[in-house]
Parts: structure tokens; C-alpha cells; sequence
């Protein structure tokens, strides 16, 4: 091994000292905690508490989000749509492989459209071509005063 100090023309440390700063270099510290921290300790935060909670009920989990696409007939499930927004889901429809039949793209919309306006619901455009159709569901909130959605064009 080469001796830095040697190297530099330096004067050489005492020997205890060199091996004492080799050592320390060799040796990493633990990585980690190297105790597990007690719940009744200051450091310990229980996210399972209801302040760290959004809302004090339970948690539903029975809403999802749906992402639905044409299927090989280039059409939408209506009817499976509907049941989604009944029982309060999310829906994202993606058109965008219906690319080179508009025609039949507007038909989708369309329908899309009236499904949403006969429970009372609204749908947005996500992206500048109308492809991406968001419909919230029955009970989802949509607060459209904080919050952009679609875009400054005509509603679909």
C-alpha cells in the first residue's frame, strides 16, 4: 500500500493514530435503526390513528376506477358503464384506437354522453383529440373550482 503521507512529503503520524484512521476508514457505519422504536416513544408516529386519518369512518373500498376501452366490434359496454357509475365508480373510456373511424368515435361520445346526463353525472375530456372521457361516479365528488378538468372546448 502506498504511504499518502510519504507521497506528499509530509511527516509521517504516529503509527497509532494511522491505523486507528484505517480502521475507521474499513469499518462503515450501521445502516438503518439499530433499535426498534417503542410506541409510547416521541420519534413513534402510529399512522393507523385517526389524525393521520382523511376522514374518522372506515374506508370504503368498493369504488374503483375503470378503465374501459372499445372492444373488437370498436364499441363501448354501455350497459356494463352504467352498473359501474351506479355503484359509484370511476370510469376512464380511451377511444384513441378508434383513430381512423371518427364516425364511429362520435357515436361512442355520444352515447357516452347520454349515459352520464341520465344519472346526473358529468363527463370531462381529458386530452385535446376527445379521446380520453372521464365520468366520475354516483357519491364521487368532483370539485371543478380548485381543480381543471378537460378542456376549454365545447362538452362532448
Amino acid at each position: 500500500m502506498v504511504n499518502i503521507f510519504r507521497l506528499l512529503g509530509l511527516p509521517q503520524p504516529p503509527s497509532g493514530r494511522m491505523e486507528a484512521e484505517e480502521q475507521a476508514v474499513r469499518t462503515p457505519p450501521p445502516v438503518g435503526p439499530t433499535t426498534v422504536p417503542d410506541s409510547n416513544s416521541p420519534g413513534f408516529e402510529d399512522l393507523g390513528e385517526v389524525e393521520w386519518a382523511r376522514r374518522e369512518d372506515a374506508v370504503d373500498i368498493s369504488r374503483f376506477l375503470r378503465y374501459i376501452v372499445p372492444d373488437d366490434r370498436h364499441s363501448v359496454p354501455h350497459r356494463k358503464i352504467s352498473e359501474h357509475l351506479l355503484q359509484g365508480d370511476v370510469v376512464i373510456v380511451d377511444l384513441r384506437m378508434l383513430a381512423h373511424m371518427e364516425a364511429q368515435k362520435g357515436a361512442c361520445r355520444r352515447r357516452l354522453l347520454e349515459i352520464a346526463q341520465d344519472q346526473g353525472l358529468n363527463a370531462f375530456v381529458l386530452d385535446a383529440d376527445e379521446d380520453l372521457i372521464l365520468i366520475p361516479g354516483n357519491g364521487v365528488a368532483v370539485d371543478v373550482d380548485r381543480h381543471v378538468l378537460g378542456l376549454e372546448s365545447e362538452p362532448i
